[in-house]
């Protein structure tokens, strides 16, 4: 798991890095809600200098997918 995403989640979400892994969807976290999914992406395209549009955003509700997302859009995550 990148340590720079999973840090950007656990920050989003209010959880402990640990918790993270890529098999993470929002049903399993509570505070993953609309809301909170505007969050990750502003934060998102803060950190990593990105542009995400309205279907890789409907994409992302899991970890994995974040990841997924991520790599599309050319951000290099060490895996």
């Amino acid at each position: 798991m990148n340590k720079r995403l999973a840090s950007i989640l656990a920050e989003v979400f209010h959880i402990r890095e640990t918790e993270i892994h890529p098999k993470l969807t929002k049903a399993d976290v509570g505070a993953w809600d609309s809301l909170k999914q505007m969050d990750l992406v502003v934060v998102l395209e803060r950190s990593y200098g990105i542009e995400l549009s309205i279907p890789d955003i409907l994409r992302m509700g899991s970890v994995s997918a974040i990841m997924d997302v991520l790599k599309e859009k050319g951000v290099n995550l060490g895996d």
